[in-house]
């Protein structure tokens, strides 16, 4: 075999090498999709929000059924003289069965309450999911920012560190005062003061984190920036928020339907068969068959059935006033929302466009010959940083903002 072919396998061998530990590298990153993803498959309180649906759907079939049947038996005109069976003639074993009957559309009025209660379930789980998903995506923006903004402070302090050296070898040199080492300690002391702030913000945001995703939060971040989708055009109609108000207002009118329904008569059907003994001679009897029909009779209506229609009649009411006012709120969110992303959106341009444009220009044209100019070069290179870090701030703020607006119109899904 030839060195060249020899070359050439090692070469293969080692490419591939590379490529699967680039590979391995990029699924251990902790990207925004894979937080949403195992957010939404781990988070407790969509669990409990698929429960409360499920126990909401069970409830649609069993809430417009009429109530059990019971089931009577016993002794009937007993003489107590001897307690024998055959003694009278009224005397027998009866059973039978008893069912009631809810006045008027009752069930039919329970049976939409029911659904409506199914509904608003449905649209909370939904609220829970966005909820879910704003609350992880702001964290990690969040976490975003404060290691990247470590990063730039590290570069920072280390230019702040220079020119404490240089200010030092200066005034010993005779060439500035100790008024400029103060200076440069008082800036370096500043950075020293940030650092630890945004170790905390990393490690609080990572602890947030770990709520939703476990130990999947201590996964280190990828270098690029994610972009959200697009906001749609909001209409409060299909926010889960409001619809979920728009079914507790549906609910509240079946109240009112059932209600209404209790100023007619309920009534119950008992059928039964009795089984009579023997006469002491020997004589037979005939068995007994009685069904009856019992009425409610609603007459008293002022202390009871007014007063229920009227509570249920004022809940309706209230659920009206509270389904508009989460309209309104949630027109006031959007509007606030786009007036903020607008802002951001405009800061974060001149950013980019004007400022550090400007900034690195200062930079790269400053001087490095002597050792006032590299100072001088320095400062500029901190200006830049600083700029920098401002513009991560507006990134990640604008990002948190498109993350509030997809909370209020939803995203189709990819």
């Amino acid at each position: 075999m030839s060195v060249i072919n020899i070359v050439s396998r090692y070469a293969g061998v080692s490419l591939i090498v590379l490529i699967a530990a680039s590979n391995a590298a990029a699924e251990s990153e902790l990207t925004l999709a894979a937080a949403e993803q195992l957010a939404l498959a781990q988070a407790p309180a969509l669990a409990r929000a698929n429960a409360n649906v499920k126990a909401a759907a069970e409830r649609t079939v069993s809430a417009g059924r009429l109530p059990d049947p019971q089931l009577t038996f016993g002794a009937i005109n007993v003489p107590t003289d001897t307690y024998r069976l055959n003694q009278e003639d009224m005397t027998m074993m009866e059973v039978g069965v008893r069912q009631a009957f809810p006045p008027g559309d009752t069930l039919a009025a329970r049976t939409r309450r029911a659904e409506q209660e199914h509904a608003r379930e449905g649209e909370r789980r939904e609220t829970e999911r966005r909820d879910l998903l704003r609350q992880v995506r702001q964290t990690w923006f969040e976490l975003y920012y404060a290691e990247r903004a470590q990063r730039l402070l590290e570069s920072e302090r280390e230019l702040a560190r220079r020119d404490v050296a240089a200010a030092e070898a200066r005034r010993r040199a005779a060439q500035d005062t100790s008024r400029t080492v103060f200076q440069a300690r008082q800036q370096l002391a500043r950075l020293d003061e940030r650092l630890p702030m945004l170790r905390a913000a990393s490690e609080r945001a990572r602890a947030l984190l770990g709520r939703w995703i476990g130990e999947a939060a201590r996964a280190p971040l990828p270098d690029a920036l994610p972009t959200l989708p697009a906001p749609e055009n909001f209409d409060p109609r299909r926010n889960p928020e409001w619809r979920a108000t728009q079914a507790e207002f549906e609910a509240a009118r079946a109240d009112v339907d059932m209600a209404r329904q209790e100023f007619k008569p309920a009534w119950m059907l008992d059928l039964s068969y009795g089984f009579r003994q023997s006469t002491p001679n020997g004589a037979g009897r005939p068995n007994m068959v009685t069904a009856m029909v019992t009425v409610d009779l609603p007459v008293f209506r002022a202390k009871r059935q007014d007063r229920r229609l009227a509570e249920s009649e004022a809940k309706e009411a209230a659920a009206r006033y509270e389904s508009d006012d989460k309209q309104r709120e949630l027109l006031a969110m959007d509007q606030t929302l786009r007036a903020e992303r607008d802002a951001l959106a405009e800061r974060v341009r001149v950013y980019e466009q004007e400022l550090l444009p400007a900034l690195r220009r200062e930079a790269q044209d400053t001087s490095g010959g002597f050792a006032r100019e590299l100072t001088e070069r320095r400062a500029a290179r901190k200006k830049e940083i600083d700029a920098e870090i401002e513009l991560l701030r507006l990134r990640v703020d604008l990002a948190k903002t498109q993350a509030e607006l997809l909370y209020l119109t939803g995203e189709s899904p990819s």
